[in-house]
């Protein structure tokens, strides 16, 4: 199993990967000890933000850095899953895997184990560059952002962890051209809803969204909030294990018909 981990580990590219985290941590250290935040200004009797001071605006540029580290998190299964099974198919891993004396199922196992280790680093990783942007940020609406995506990760991470176990099943069981034609597919299908929706759908919705509402919901609703951070990790942990049990049965029951 830790070889299996260690070649998928090999096969994303793992040590440039931790490389560049490393790299991009060191100077977004580096830029928030250089460049403080600072809190939000009032003017006067009026008591009008002045949201754009000096610190606000160093703290508005390094706000950006933590919330793309969230998103390049998310996409983690999008961009690995195809590249681990594609690079297994290139290696004739899968007939490889037949003589193992471990069996199919471990190989499965070390897919979903390695991409759920992957998840869990990758939020790690975001607590830690939003625990850096913290050390040096003035109180101003930037900092509430950071705040509230923070409070978001583990749910981020659910969302992602849930993606991994549907994507996964596909690609171990159809192989990653059909699986990316099926996934191309339900994308382009997706797309087409959302188009129809631009041109027909009500898009007054779009008036209404306001981000710093948003944090303010939060924190007037922090028991739904805490509620959702404990549970999408346990329906999310559950559904994946599903998800491997679903696909070793598939690959179980496609070599006894094989076998046949």
């Amino acid at each position: 199993m830790g070889g299996m981990l260690y070649k998928d580990f090999l096969a994303v590219k793992g040590k440039k990967i931790l490389i560049l985290v490393l790299a991009f941590t060191l100077l977004f250290i580096a830029l928030r000890l250089a460049l403080p935040g600072a809190d939000m200004v009032q003017s006067g009797e009026t008591g009008e933000e002045i949201r754009f001071a000096d610190g606000n605006m160093i703290d508005a540029f390094l706000w950006t850095m933590p919330a793309l580290f969230t998103v390049a998190g998310i996409g983690l299964p999008f961009v690995w899953i195809k590249g681990l099974v594609a690079q297994d198919e290139k290696n004739k891993i899968m007939a490889y895997t037949k003589s193992l004396p471990f069996g199919k199922n471990t190989y499965i196992a070390s897919k979903y184990i390695f991409l759920a280790v992957a998840v869990y680093a990758a939020m790690s990783m975001e607590l830690i560059w939003c625990e850096i942007y913290f050390s040096r940020s003035g109180d101003n609406s930037f900092t509430d952002i950071v705040k509230t995506l923070q409070s978001f990760l583990i749910i981020f991470s659910s969302a992602s962890l849930f993606i991994a176990g549907i994507e996964l099943p596909f690609f171990l069981t159809l192989g990653s051209k059909k699986a990316t034609g099926v996934k191309s597919a339900i994308l382009e299908i997706l797309f087409l809803f959302v188009i129809g929706w631009l041109f027909f759908g009500n898009l007054d919705v779009f008036g209404n969204i306001d981000l710093f509402n948003f944090i303010e919901w939060t924190k007037t609703h922090e028991f739904e909030l805490n509620m959702m951070i404990v549970f999408c990790p346990v329906i999310a942990s559950a559904l994946y294990f599903l998800s491997y049990k679903l696909t070793c049965a598939v690959c179980r029951n496609r070599e006894a018909d094989i076998d046949e």
